[in-house]
Parts: structure tokens; sequence; C-alpha cells
């Protein structure tokens, strides 16, 4: 309980008082690399639904594989700029060197969620919220690495996006609970966002359970 409250003033210290956000699933999808099982992510919204443009919004990564942050967003670098052309490059590598900052490296189990709120964004891993915070140009082209139609991981849309939807309420991460709300080229083929994971043949391809 003391670690709850600690965790709540240090939220309300970084980004005010605001109300907590009722965050529901949309759905979710385990994401793979040939035979294994690098992460589950999951869309949540306050409504359980998903728009475009909708705000707020939270991606949450569950890993199930150790996987080296620098090489996480060296990949997510590569991700902005397929999926925003428009964004010019000295932003797109302002954007890269801020994540290079704020990824560490993940192990199994780890939590990392994104917050997309109107004006501002930023990563909480587990229980910690990750500094610096970013700004709603980033916001829409990070969450159109999945959600958009020109992503490069069209196969796992359908799932995330909570079409057909067959899990429950139960079988989601549960986001921390400090979260709160604030006043490609080939679509047969998902990209290989691990490269230098260690275990994995980096000959293989990417493939959605």
């Amino acid at each position: 309980m003391k670690l709850l409250k600690i965790v709540a003033t240090s939220f309300v210290l970084l980004f005010g008082n605001s109300v907590f956000a009722n965050w529901l699933p949309v759905g979710t999808v385990d994401y793979t690399w040939g035979p294994f099982h690098i992460y589950t992510i999951t869309l949540y919204s306050e409504n359980g639904q998903y728009q475009p443009n909708q705000r707020p919004l939270m991606l949450t990564l569950n890993y199930a594989k150790p996987v080296e942050g620098k090489n996480f967003a060296i990949t997510l670098k590569k991700e902005l700029s397929n999926i925003a052309p428009q964004i010019p490059a000295e932003t797109q590598d302002l954007w890269a060197k801020k994540l290079e900052q704020t990824l560490p490296d993940f192990q199994p189990k780890d939590l990392l969620n994104y917050i997309a709120l109107d004006d501002t964004g930023y990563f909480v891993l587990n229980d910690t919220v990750l500094e610096p915070k970013f700004g709603s140009e980033f916001n829409q082209a990070f969450l159109d690495i999945w959600l958009s139609p020109q992503s490069s991981f069209k196969r796992l849309q359908s799932k995330l996006l909570g079409e057909n939807k067959t899990e429950q309420p139960s079988d989601y991460p549960t986001p921390p609970r400090q979260l709160e709300t604030a006043p490609v080229e080939n679509e047969s083929k998902d990209p290989q966002p691990l490269p230098h994971t260690p275990g994995l043949n980096g000959s293989q391809s990417a493939e959605a359970s």
C-alpha cells in the first residue's frame, strides 16, 4: 500500500491532477518470430472500442523473451520512417535518439506501455514512468506502426482491433494501476523487429500466431 501511494504521488507530480483512465481492452495478439513468442501486444481504450484518432489510447507489450532496448529502438526508428515518410528527417532522428535514451533492456514478463493523450505521450515500464515525454505527432506515428492501414503488421490487426473478439477480459494483461489520462511495403509478411535478440535465428521470418 505504501509503495502504491508513492507511485501515485510520483505520477501526480509528473503529470498533474487528472482522472484515472478506466482502461478496457480492445484486442490482443501474440507477436512471434519464427517459432519464438516475443511479446503479446494489447490495445486499450476507455470504452473498449477503437476509432482512428481516438484518445486516450494505450498499447501494452508483454514480453515473453529478453529484448535489448537499443535494438528495439532501432527497429522502431525503421518502422516510424516507413509509416510516416512525411515527417522531416531531423524530427525522426530526434525521435530515434529519445527512444534510445528511454527504452531499457526488457526481460520476460516486463510490461511496456505507451499512453497516447491528446497533446503528449509517454512510456511506462511496469510501474515506472519513463522520461522523456513525446509529442502528439510521435503519438500518431507510433500508434500507426500497428494500427495504420499501411502498417507492416497487417496480419496482427484484426485481433488487435478486436475483430471477432473471442478472448475474455481475464485473458488480457492488467495495466499498471497508476496509468491515467491527462487534461508497408509487403502486407503478407510482418517485419523482423528484434535483430540480434539473444537466442533467435535472424534468418527466420516473423509471423503472428
